[in-house]
């Protein structure tokens, strides 16, 4: 191998001692290239260079300048170099007068270094061959001077070399003009691709629609491979990006190029949705994806070359498949499709343009010769008409996303229109339930009271029987009554409502639905009265509509005005405009109607909720209202919490009906008297025997009262309450052994009622039995959760309802043998929850505090308890069965024995020390308490 190596070297030095001594030699068989004398010019040499291989790199430029003709080749169009490095050769001769500054310029390969030799033998070298600044790459030209050139063509490998050996050669001047001018625009062009990239990238981030990612991908990818394109500016991207690392550029141009048209291919298929709209396409995009892949591949491992015109085609296929099906597109009425032909109509122009270029045509030979134009004659056309295709193609796509936004906003309006549809339905639903509880307790309080009647005249037939058909007579009207409305109030929604307008005198017949209602109003302790500014007034209306008004306005003020307030009927004729109109107003002293609900108080099923416990269907007003409105008038309402209400009806005055009789212009029946109970409001009814247990019932309805009333007599020293405020009061003050109370009522209803009463240490210890026509478990919860101690669903059994009592009762007496058995003070466990334990440890306390004062009195203990006298009594006897004073002496009798079997001290001592004044009367109470004397106890 080492004789070899000097045999090469001893010839390669006889070569050029050989040179020396003639420097034509070899020379004359080289290719001549003259400088024009022209300023403007530029020469591609390609077949002009003679080739030679030089795979291991062991030939130098000094070695090659005296090699013989036979080393070098033509290079010629079909030569493909598959080697990483290549030596061209060729003369440049300057013919002209003058000095000329020369670029030099090649494609793709990594580096190329050139070296001139002139005549005296003098070489020069240009380094870094087109890697470098444009100004380092002038080579001058000496007048009428000749040089043998030496190219030498490097890569890294990397990549096998599938373009051919060339070199551009250019006036320095006009060419570094023309770079200055090449470098705005590709500024220019880059700016828009990576705005628009960065652009469609955030629209993809808020989309997370793939058409924008591979869109992104696509623009981003081809501002890369432009920016590492060497053809026209090859030092743009070394220079600033990568000066120690010149061939970086060379990779990422490699890598960028299949990714454009993978991406571009991709999105393709996306904006023209070809997996949907033509599906056999799609699989044809898809193949045209999988040959770049390939190819790249292929070519990155050197396992298969491709030429130049393979890839391009390769590349190409896809946008020429994508122009074609954007057309078909838009002829089958995908509008979209527009923009995307637009689009690729400046792509296309642009590859047309540089695939031209490449073949030696220029396809814009008939535009003038300026450097705007030059620079569309260069490969930078492709990325030029690129940078249109994205401003396209970016419009397209703000387009589709305005459409999407347009989409997503009619989305979120259907669904806002579902969520409140859902929303209507769920308050329909709400309308529907309440609707259904309301009527429900309307049916089930007449209900109670009629079979709660008919139970006691079965067992009972001889006792109070008129009175007992009356309230089961009166009850059964009530139902009918309800009943009739809701058909009412269906016929009229359906419209098949019948009239009856007869002509007669409105007033008088006002005035005698009104007389009617005196008795209700008087059992309920109010003043009704009744005006009218004119005597008579002779008119057209429809007598059981107009007595359905007024019958449902007077109902409601009656039952929402406390004892005590007044009901107000006026009728007056006034004048308008379009003619004579009757004014109807119902005004009352009640507890009027919250603003906020004023415009739902004659909406169907909508109960105002006052905050009183009372309840209606929620169809009484709604009705009233339809009924005016067929009637051809109008009714409107005015309130103010605390003050009252007033309701006002307009109707026309005509007189065109026929004249009808006076006994047929009204239909009403008025209810049994409400004073069938004779129940007084915060009063007694029944027996008062002193032995039996006191009953507090709290209940608005007088039926339902008088039926518990007679239910519970027998047993009880029953009290009555009509509503909630006034039930509170009556507890707090006489403290009865048991409560009933309804649990919808005025002032307040019966949870209210429960939680006061529950909450106070006068009355915590009494039981309450809620009284109701809600079934449901919640209100069955609600109530316990106040501290209810029972629950009875209307309509009730006497016999559970007797049995409850009696239960609760007998609770009451198992805390009675509790507290009276020891000292609650003295047990290691005490309930902090129980109010009946702190309250009894309270007095306990109090009692204890005072054991030796002797003249500790009841009167004493009640005002440390901050209660009078009574309410001590009443609560110490409902809790120990004692009354205060036997309380307090066993509270001191406890301690006594307490103090007898822990200490030594004498039984007079303890007697003086537990309060006691002398020792005999300790002694006697002591043996009657605990059945055996203190000196027994002791033992």
């Amino acid at each position: 191998m080492k004789t070899s190596v000097d045999a090469v070297s001893v010839l390669h030095g006889l070569l050029l001692g050989a040179l020396v001594c003639c420097t034509t030699h070899g020379v004359g068989a080289q290719t001549r290239v003259e400088i024009s004398a022209h300023g403007d010019w530029t020469r591609v040499l390609v077949e002009e260079l003679d080739v030679m291989a030089d795979e291991d790199g062991s030939w130098t430029a000094t070695n090659l300048f005296v090699a013989p003709d036979s080393l070098f080749g033509p290079n010629t169009t079909k030569t493909r170099p598959s080697l990483s490095n290549y030596w061209a050769r060729f003369v440049l001769v300057n013919p002209t007068e003058r000095e000329q500054w020369i670029i030099f310029e090649s494609y793709y390969w990594d580096y190329v270094r050139l070296y001139f030799r002139d005549s005296t033998g003098h070489v020069s070298r240009l380094n870094l061959g087109i890697l470098g600044h444009p100004h380092i790459n002038t080579f001058l030209a000496r007048p009428n001077a000749e040089y043998a050139v030496l190219a030498n063509f490097e890569s890294s490998g990397r990549f096998r070399r599938e373009d051919r050996i060339n070199l551009v050669i250019k006036p320095s001047l006009s060419a570094l003009a023309g770079k200055s001018f090449t470098h705005y625009l590709d500024g220019i062009t880059f700016g828009i691709m990576f705005g628009l990239a960065l652009y469609n990238l955030f629209l993809y981030l808020s989309l997370r629609d793939r058409t924008y990612l591979w869109y992104t991908v696509y623009i981003f990818s081809f501002a890369l491979s432009f920016m590492t394109l060497f053809a026209s500016a090859p030092s743009k991207w070394t220079q600033y990006f990568s000066p120690g690392y010149p061939q970086l550029a060379f990779y990422i141009k490699k890598i960028a190029d299949p990714v454009i048209w993978i991406a571009y291919t991709n999105f393709v298929r996306n904006f023209l949705v070809t997996r949907i709209r033509h599906p056999v396409w799609d699989r044809v995009l898809k193949a045209c994806i999988g040959l770049i892949g390939i190819q790249f591949m292929l070519n990155l491992t050197g396992a298969f070359h491709f030429t130049g015109v393979a890839r391009i085609t390769t590349w190409n296929l896809p946008v020429i498949v994508g122009f074609i099906l954007a057309i078909s597109s838009y002829v089958k009425g995908y509008s979209r499709a527009r923009f995307f032909i637009l689009g690729q109509f400046f792509l296309l122009g642009g590859i047309t343009i540089t695939s031209l270029h490449y073949a030696g045509a220029d396809a814009l030979a008939w535009l003038p010769d300026t450097a705007l134009v030059n620079y569309f004659r260069t490969p930078s056309a492709t990325f030029a008409f690129g940078a249109v295709e994205s401003i396209v193609f970016s419009l397209a796509l703000a387009d589709k996303y305005n459409r999407l936004q347009q989409d997503i906003t009619r989305v979120e309006i259907e669904k806002e229109k579902e969520k409140s549809e859902a929303l209507r339905l769920q308050e329909l639903d709400t309308f529907k339930s309440r609707f259904y509880s309301n009527i429900t307790h309307e049916f089930r309080t007449p209900l109670t009271v009629i079979e709660g009647m008919a139970a006691e005249l079965e067992k009972h037939p001889e006792k109070e029987t008129r009175k007992r058909l009356n309230l089961i007579r009166k009850n059964s009207q009530d139902l009918l009554t309800l009943v009739n409305q809701m058909l009412d109030l269906s016929k009229l929604q359906a419209g098949k409502m019948e009239s009856d307008v007869r002509q007669s005198d409105v007033v008088l017949f006002l005035r005698s639905l009104v007389e009617m209602h005196e008795s209700f109003a008087r059992m309920h302790q109010l003043s009704l009265q009744f005006y009218a500014e004119v005597p008579v007034l002779s008119m057209d209306f429809d007598a059981g509509k107009l007595e359905r008004v007024l019958t449902n306005l007077l109902s409601n003020a009656i039952k929402f005005t406390p004892a005590y307030g007044k009901v107000t009927v006026a009728i007056k004729q006034i004048t308008r405009d379009e003619g004579a109109v009757l004014r109807l107003t119902v005004r009352d002293t009640g507890i009027g109607i919250a603003a906020e609900e004023l415009v739902h108080v004659f909406d169907r099923f909508h109960r105002v909720n006052a905050g009183y416990g009372q309840v209606g269907t929620g169809i009484g007003l709604a009705l009233v209202q339809d009924l005016v409105h067929t009637m051809g008038g109008s009714i409107r309402v005015e309130s103010v919490v605390d003050k009252g209400s007033s309701f006002t009806v307009d109707l026309p005055i005509t007189d065109v009906a026929p004249v009808g009789p006076e006994s047929a212009h009204h239909t009403y029946t008025p209810p049994p008297a409400y004073g069938t109970a004779q129940l007084a409001d915060d009063g007694e009814a029944g027996v008062d025997p002193h032995d039996l247990p006191i009953l507090l019932i709290i209940e608005d309805n007088a039926d339902v009262a008088y039926y518990l009333q007679s239910c519970l007599e027998e047993q009880y020293q029953i009290l009555v309450c009509r509503n909630g405020k006034n039930g509170v009061d009556r507890a707090l003050e006489l403290l009865p052994d048991i409560i009933i109370c309804d649990v919808m009522m005025p002032e307040l209803d019966g949870f209210e009622v429960c939680s006061i009463l529950k909450n106070n240490d006068r009355t915590s210890h009494i039981p309450i039995i809620l009284l109701t026509a809600k079934a449901n478990s919640e209100d069955k919860v609600a109530g316990l959760a106040r501290g209810a101690d029972a629950y009875l669903v209307k309509p009730f059994n006497k016999e559970e309802l007797t049995i409850r009592l009696e239960k609760l009762l007998e609770v009451r007496r198992t805390l009675q043998r509790k507290y009276s058995s020891t000292l609650i003070s003295n047990q290691s466990v005490v309930s902090t929850e129980n109010r009946e334990d702190t309250y009894i440890q309270k007095v306990e306390r109090i009692v204890l505090d005072h054991l030796e004062d002797e003249d500790f009195s009841v009167y004493d203990l009640a005002r440390e308890l901050h209660l009078s006298r009574s309410q001590v009594h009443r609560k110490l006897k409902a809790l120990t069965g004692m009354s205060t004073a036997i309380y307090v002496r066993h509270i001191r009798l406890q301690q006594a024995r307490i103090l007898l079997g822990s200490t030594e001290l004498s039984i007079a001592e303890i007697a003086f020390r537990v309060g006691f004044r002398t020792p005999v009367y300790f002694s006697q109470v002591f043996k009657e308490t605990f059945g055996e004397s203190p000196s027994a106890t002791r033992k």
